[in-house]
């Protein structure tokens, strides 16, 4: 029996067994006052409807949740869902992964990601905005599979929707706490809800997050101490409600999010210093990252239907000056020849979103929603690297003064790339209620984009590169509720991720443009309660046929190569996801997954860290000579990936929490909690290189205490993140560019957290 066979014949048995095991779940009695599992509100069909309603594999996470796992951005979310895998990358945006779709192209600010990131309803636009923290979050819900239907931008991997807390008209609220731990850390959150008549209401939000870096830089000059992956972040939110009338509903609401802190922290994996938490780095990198985020929104019921106007003007800045080598001088020099700093990796967004839908009011035969988006956006990035035999760090960084750079003979590569993009697409989607227990959804989406690129390679004349794609997706899903709490559903869908321009107008065989990449997914589900609403078990299989998988390679003349395409590979795998109300006060809540997959077509693909191997064979950074042997390289067999495993897939990756509640009687209840994450090896890129790409299995424990008084308005929370001390590796990345440095990036130290809460 092939894998493949086994996953879905194990799918559909869990599925069979749910079914039947309905009846007598349903039939099963109750003693009064006996906890049950409540309602999850979810709108990952831009409506709002029960988690268990909604026929697709979406994961729900509360704010409360989020706290209680310590999870304080997207850059935490990493397997909270079956299938959900968060990298980083140096100087570069998050890496957010879903069933094997994400963002291959990181050190291209043309390519975009496979998983679409959305708050309040709000496109978000640049990768960097995944980088700020949660502030005053409702909800973060998890849509795994194509979103190739009525979510803002196309996205063939999933999408993560953001809630935050809006306001509330007629009700003043307030609540705030305090938190201090080990590294310094230190973080006080503000939000406040202020009725302004009868029909405005204002939601205020305020937090600030410090803390001491993991890692010491034990080779910056004059400065033995120098901490890297710290934080000193500001967030903060304006969001004003008007309802002049129970029919129009007008928001509009601004955030901004700023940090200023040491480089972040990777080990390049010839580092000679055994302790992960110890890089012998000489240059003291600094990291600088801003997002502005300003939208309106105005709702009007028309009984009939709903009208949704949503606008959004975005601006996203990283700056991340760091060696690329990730060494001091001494060992730089012992392994590459060179010392490969860059000062300058400036990037940054700016951005508009428009967005308008018309939507049934719900309830009929017929459910629909209609609508259009269009997103215009320009993205510049600045690059300056130096590759030096000096023993120097401070180099030019003014790109007006081209001649001043070129003459200090160390200049490896510059380039200024400014993006210009413009998409729109319709989208209409509808739900057919055949009986009460029957139910046919449909959608479709149109989507047009072109995109202009202007490059400048070590200052020579602009480039201009242009691209552009139209694409139609679409969903079709039928659904079944085999008893009033078991559903099962059956789906096809498609999604896209876009293409765009490469930085390499001179390329010797890499394209100087890539395809968008798209996914043809099948997908099977069911839906359970059991035991009177006391267990909840949700399980899905999948099947993903992708076309033009996008992935980065290297070309036989270095600076040259960027983004290409795949033609095909598949994706496929099983998810599970579980929440128990056991006896005693224990809640028992996890999730799985397992997946495989391959590349399906002949391709070859030029490694950059082999171009390096070639270059240092012949004395350090690219000779004219090199060129005939990497081009030897590119065209070996050994360069083909057929029958590589995609990146980022895991065969197994898991997460559960046991918490137990102790009822105090008048001096209230403790809540205590423990959690557990692991995730399975797996390649970090296409070339599936044991050595250099696999990332080794990744294991935390966390804990978490919370007491509350009965009757008082305070409470007290304790937390230990990574129990153990494990120092896992979250990320291990080949670079390539620069010297192709081996890098790998571990999980903060086990740290204790304290925090002092009060509401009003």
């Amino acid at each position: 029996m092939t894998r493949t066979a086994l996953f879905f014949g194990v799918s559909a048995a869990v599925m069979l067994a749910a079914s039947g095991g309905s009846a007598s779940a349903a039939a099963a009695d109750t003693a009064a006052g006996t906890p049950t599992l409540g309602e999850v509100v979810v709108t990952a069909q831009k409506v709002t409807q029960d988690l268990q309603r909604a026929p697709l594999a979406v994961s729900a996470l509360s704010g409360a949740a989020l706290d209680r796992a310590a999870v304080k951005s997207v850059s935490d979310l990493n397997a909270t869902a079956p299938g959900l895998v968060v990298n980083s990358s140096p100087g570069n945006p998050l890496t957010v992964t879903i069933r094997g779709a994400g963002y291959e192209g990181v050190r291209n600010p043309s390519a975009q990601p496979g998983v679409s990131l959305n708050q309040n309803g709000v496109y978000v636009t640049s990768p960097f905005a995944a980088n700020a923290n949660f502030m005053d979050v409702e909800q973060v819900e998890v849509l795994r599979g194509p979103q190739g239907t009525v979510f803002g931008q196309n996205s063939d991997g999933g999408a993560i929707n953001i809630t935050t807390t809006r306001p509330r008209l007629g009700m003043f609220s307030a609540q705030g706490d305090v938190s201090v731990g080990s590294y310094a850390y230190d973080r006080v959150r503000l939000a406040a809800n202020l009725p302004v008549g009868d029909d405005v209401a204002i939601r205020a939000s305020f937090q600030q997050q410090k803390h001491d870096g993991d890692t010491t830089a034990s080779a910056v000059p004059g400065q033995p101490g120098y901490r890297l992956g710290g934080e000193n972040s500001y967030d903060g939110r304006l969001d004003v409600l008007w309802m002049p009338t129970p029919k129009l509903h007008v928001e509009v609401w601004g955030e901004t999010y700023q940090n200023n802190a040491n480089g972040a922290a990777y080990k390049n994996v010839l580092d000679p210093n055994p302790d992960p938490y110890v890089v012998t780095q000489d240059y003291a990198a600094r990291m600088v990252q801003r997002t502005d985020l300003v939208s309106a929104r105005a709702t009007y019921d028309f009984s009939w239907a709903t009208l949704d106007v949503i606008t959004s003007y975005q601006h996203a800045l990283l700056s991340d000056p760091s060696a690329q080598d990730k060494l001091d001088y001494p060992h730089a020099i012992a392994a590459y020849g060179v010392h490969d700093i860059a000062p300058v990796n400036y990037q940054e967004t700016h951005s508009t979103t428009e967005e308008i839908d018309l939507r049934s009011p719900g309830g009929g035969k017929l459910d629909w929603i209609v609508g259009a988006f269009s997103m215009q956006q320009t993205l510049g990035q600045y690059l300056l690297e130096y590759q030096s035999t000096k023993h120097v760090l401070d180099f030019p960084t003014d790109f007006t003064k081209p001649d001043a750079i070129f003459d200090t003979g160390a200049l490896a590569f510059s380039s200024r790339d400014i993006q210009g993009i413009v998409s729109s697409s319709l989208y209409a989607q509808g739900t057919y209620h055949f009986t009460d227990r029957l139910r046919l959804t449909a959608g479709v989406r149109g989507t047009n984009a072109q995109q202009v690129g202007l490059v400048s390679v070590f200052f020579q004349p602009t480039v201009k590169l242009t691209t552009g794609y139209s694409a139609v997706t679409g969903k079709v899903d039928l659904e079944y509720d085999l008893a009033p709490r078991s559903t099962v559903y059956a789906m096809w869908s498609s999604g896209m991720k876009p293409g765009g321009t490469n930085l390499n107008p001179g390329a010797q065989v890499m394209p100087t443009v890539f395809k968008p990449e798209t996914v043809n997914a099948l997908e099977i589900g069911s839906k359970n309660q059991f035991f009177d609403r006391r267990l909840r078990l949700n399980v899905s299989a999948f099947y993903n046929l992708y076309d033009d998988l996008q992935v980065d390679s290297e070309d036989p003349l270095p600076y040259e190569g960027g983004m290409t395409n795949v033609r095909h590979a598949h994706i496929y795998g099983v998810e599970a996801e579980a929440t128990a109300l056991l006896p005693a006060g224990f809640t028992l809540d996890g999730g799985l997954s397992t997946m495989s997959g391959r590349i399906d077509s002949h391709q070859q693909l030029f490694d950059p860290e082999l171009a390096q191997q070639i270059n240092l064979a012949n004395g350090g950074p690219f000779v004219g000579a090199d060129l005939a042997q990497r081009l030897a390289a590119f065209y070996a067999p050994s360069s083909d990936v057929y029958g590589k495993t995609p990146p980022k897939v895991p065969d197994f990756s898991a997460h559960i929490t046991l918490s137990h509640t102790l009822d105090l009687g008048a001096y209230g209840a403790l809540t205590s909690q423990v959690r557990h994450t692991y995730i399975d090896p797996y390649f970090f890129r296409v070339f599936s290189n044991r050595s250099l790409d696999l990332v080794p299995a990744y294991r935390q424990w966390d804990l978490n205490f919370r007491y509350e008084p009965t009757g008082k308005h305070y409470f007290f929370e304790f937390a230990v993140t990574n129990l153990t001390d494990t120092a896992s590796v979250t990320t291990k990345y080949t670079d390539n560019f620069g010297v192709g440095a081996v890098v790998n990036q571990y999980v903060f130290p086990r740290q204790f957290i304290g925090r002092f809460g009060v509401r009003f």
